[in-house]
């Protein structure tokens, strides 16, 4: 495998189009309606040599190519009866981009706009725009056979902390998918990333300061931007495979014209994880000190198959319909073995056992999604409506075996075993509602209002058999089982304001109401049932400054909040590993959090930076706590622990250090501080978690690209920190046979594993932890292209002619 990945790099790097022909494509559309422009006039012409001009018309379609070009800068026209003309700028063909797709262009009618014109710029593969970030997928390696989880990993100011939760910023991030809400818990959000091909995702948008709709959140938003494919038929194939034992293959397949489009995509994955762990706790008494000390490793094994259809119909150039199924399986397979060790204060084993469990699993998620959008004559007055609903089931079989040992590690003939089985059913609906008032002609004043209510309904089962020996029958613990509903409604009203001040300021502000309600009903388990709701208020404000065209400030306040979900609030005992036991909180409170922040952004064609400066006041903190009871077993539940300040410092960096290498570099810095009673009480440490991130892209020629990112962090918590090893991602792409067959390499972590270091500290103990994983992969991905063909009107030298001199004639 490593030499085949030198082998393909040597090829893809050294292999050059020698030709200086190039070619410029595009599409002539109408802009009010979206059908296409047939028999538009068109012109190419070499800027600074008026001898070198091409002329021809489009077909029905409205598609054109011109090709055979020389290199340099070039000036398209296109014109059209009843229509303003279109002129694009400044493109530019070189020997490392020869091929210029100039997609969808769109005419106005002559009565809106006497003439248009258009510089012409290439897509990065990261680009920043008033403090968004966007990561054109399309146009990456990495993401070439990838998953979208995987893919948001390799992102500017994402990390992830040791249970694989995606952060942005070091917070969790609402994830939206199209601009609309994917309402799924942790554990659907997670598998549904996990399933999801980056195939599917156009770009990937980070809004660290989110819109009015979502400003209430307080990781910032993630939007993932699916592909909607080109004007005509498309199609496309592709496989992959790793030595990390994963693979996966997927088919996509788009239809689009000027008012329906269509893209569906299918596919299956097989996912392999091993990795290994151990912890070392020191339990702390008023007369005496213990160890305890387990080892485990693990293998997960998961299929997932995944299905999405999208349907866009746009009857007119104001409405708008969207329609999306969106539908995954997992089936999981999975087992750990772990030693556990009691030792004196001396280090001396006195007590021993081992366990092995094995969990196997199957589970579906159906989602179906639908919007609405209606457009003013005002382009900022506009309506939208999301509604969606989404229907899942997750079953879980485990078994546990555990033995007891002697301290030399003999069996002692005692053992226990265990089965346990987990059902959970999830359904969940929302709707919301936004509209958009400009209050004068320009739209740079107007009002944004909207609503939305959430409903997400759980039904969880659990039922615990223990063997018993003398008959080997399978014996109820009902101790051990439950069965429970859990329903959590959110409600919110919001209203604001967006004025337009001299001097280019600009004004955001706005308020939200929001109601939260939880319910827990338990029909049999250890706990009673449990209802809690609130009322918040929630204010917002931005005041924006464009000091110059490329130099921009704002100042922020947002009071946002953070509920807590089901994993917390779950009062029901886990009792899965017998010396941790875990439960939640039923009557937690959310955490408000007062957020002020200072953006500074300056952007240029080759380089921009954007760094931000924030202070948060977090009210009710929640948090998971750690404590060791009498019978030298830890417990961990969630308390509301105290008031915390958190101070905030991130920078983001492109550079454009030629026309074919860009970097990207990202790095950021939360410190938090407790107050003296907490760090009396419970120990508790101020400190403060760290990332950092680099991303390159270099294109050596047309048909090859190469992509790089690292990453570190190292997350610091109440109790103690926990901190990464370097994580590596490096990809290669080439194209072959006029580009219909992409293939890729990628190399994931191909130093090392991924290894997790952790510190964790109490009053009355001391635990020191490691966990690696096996994600060092090196995988090859194949992608066909299926097109329909496009039937190109060639025109003779004396057409040519002919249609240049009409256009010559209307200019």
């Amino acid at each position: 495998m490593y030499r085949f990945l030198i082998f393909f790099l040597f090829i893809g790097t050294t292999i050059r189009d020698v030709s200086a022909q190039g070619t410029v494509s595009g599409i002539v559309l109408e802009a009010k309606t979206g059908k296409s422009i047939s028999r538009a006039s068109v012109q190419l012409r070499r800027m600074g040599d008026s001898a070198k001009q091409y002329a021809m018309a489009a077909d029905k379609d409205g598609n054109f190519s011109f090709s055979k070009l020389g290199l340099g800068y070039y000036r398209l026209t296109v014109q059209s009866i009843g229509f303003s003309k279109l002129q694009i700028d400044s493109i530019v063909l070189r020997a490392d981009r020869t091929d210029i797709n100039l997609g969808e262009m769109m005419m106005h009618e002559l009565s809106s706009l006497l003439n248009e014109v258009i510089v012409y710029a290439e897509k990065p593969l990261i680009e920043n725009r008033d403090g968004k970030i966007s990561y054109n997928v399309s146009e990456s390696p990495l993401g070439n056979g990838s998953n979208a989880s995987e893919l948001l990993k390799n992102m500017p100011l994402i990390n992830v902390n040791s249970d694989g939760t995606i952060l942005l910023r070091g917070k969790e991030p609402l994830i939206l998918m199209d601009e609309k809400p994917t309402n799924l818990n942790a554990q659907q959000l997670a598998e549904l990333l996990e399933s999801l091909p980056a195939n599917v995702i156009e770009k990937v948008e980070i809004m660290v300061n989110p819109p009015p709709e979502y400003a209430t959140y307080p990781g910032g938003v993630i939007n993932i931007v699916t592909k909607k494919g080109r004007v005509g038929i498309y199609g496309r194939l592709s496989a992959s495979a790793g030595s990390r034992g994963e693979s996966s293959v997927s088919s996509n397949f788009s239809y689009r014209s000027a008012q329906l489009n269509v893209n569906a995509n299918a596919g299956v994955g097989w996912l392999e994880a091993r990795g290994n762990s151990y912890s070392h706790r020191q339990n702390i008494y008023k007369d005496s000190v213990n160890y305890f000390y387990s080892q485990s490793s693990y293998v997960n094994r998961s299929t997932m198959p995944n299905m999405r259809l999208q349907t866009d119909y746009d009857p007119d150039k104001q409405n708008s319909l969207s329609f999306v199924y969106q539908g995954y399986m997992n089936y999981s397979d999975n087992s750990n073995t772990t030693f556990y060790t009691n030792l004196d204060s001396l280090l001396h084993v006195y007590k021993a056992s081992s366990r092995s469990n094995h969990y196997d699993g199957s589970g579906y998620s159906h989602g179906i999604y639908g919007s609405y959008q209606w457009k003013g004559k005002n382009p900022v007055e506009k309506l939208q409506l999301y509604t969606g609903y989404n229907l899942g089931k997750n079953e879980n079989n485990r078994d546990f075996y555990q033995q007891f040992l002697q301290p030399d590690f003999l069996p002692t003939g005692i053992d226990s075993t265990q089965s346990q089985f987990f059902d959970t059913y999830t359904t969940s609906w929302y709707a919301r509602l936004n509209y958009n008032k400009p209050l004068n002609d320009t739209g740079t004043t107007f009002l944004t209002s909207g609503a939305a209510y959430s409903s997400n309904s759980f039904h969880n089962v659990l039922n615990t058999d223990f063997l018993r020996k003398s008959d080997n029958q399978y014996i109820r613990n009902d101790l051990l089982s439950n069965n429970f509903y859990f329903d959590q409604d959110i409600f919110t009203l919001r209203a604001g304001l967006v004025v337009s001040l001299p001097m280019r300021w600009r004004l955001i502000t706005g308020v939200q109401a929001e109601h939260s309600g939880t319910t827990f009903h338990f029909i049999k388990g250890n706990a009673p049932d449990a209802n809690n709701g609130y009322w918040r208020l929630l204010p917002n404000a931005t005041l924006r400054k464009d000091i110059t065209r490329e130099l921009n400030m704002a100042l922020v306040f947002r009071e946002t909040i953070r509920r807590p979900g089901m994993v917390e609030l779950n009062p029901s005992i886990d009792y899965s590993d017998p010396y941790n036991i875990r439960f939640g909180n039923p009557y937690l409170q959310p955490s408000l959090i007062d957020n002020f922040d200072l953006n500074i952004g300056y952007n240029q064609r080759k380089f921009n930076i954007n760094a931000s400066l924030g202070y948060n006041r977090i009210k009710n903190v929640f948090n998971s706590i750690r404590t060791l009871v009498d019978s030298g077993k830890t417990q961990i539940s969630y308390q509301n622990i105290s008031d915390q300040n958190e101070y905030i410092a991130s920078i983001w960096t492109g550079i454009t250090l030629s026309q074919s290498l860009r970097v990207n570099i990202s790095s950021g810095y939360n410190y938090n501080q407790y107050d003296a009673r907490m760090k009396q009480l419970y120990r508790y440490n101020d400190g403060g978690s760290f990332y950092s991130g680099l991303n390159f892209s270099y294109t050596p020629d047309k048909l090859t690209m190469i992509e790089g990112s690292t990453r570190y962090s190292s997350f610091a918590s109440p109790q103690g920190r926990s901190r990464t090893n370097m994580s590596m991602s490096f990809g290669v792409q080439r194209k072959f046979f006029n580009r219909k067959l992409i293939v890729g390499v990628a190399a994931i972590d191909p130093l090392g594993l991924l290894q997790y270091n952790g510190y964790t500290y109490a009053p009355n103990f001391i635990i020191q932890s490691q966990s690696r994983s096996n994600t060092r992969n090196f995988r090859i991905t194949v992608s066909y292209q299926l097109n329909k063909t496009i039937i190109k009107r060639k025109l003779s030298e004396e057409q040519q002619k002919e249609a240049l001199e009409k256009v010559q004639h209307k200019s």
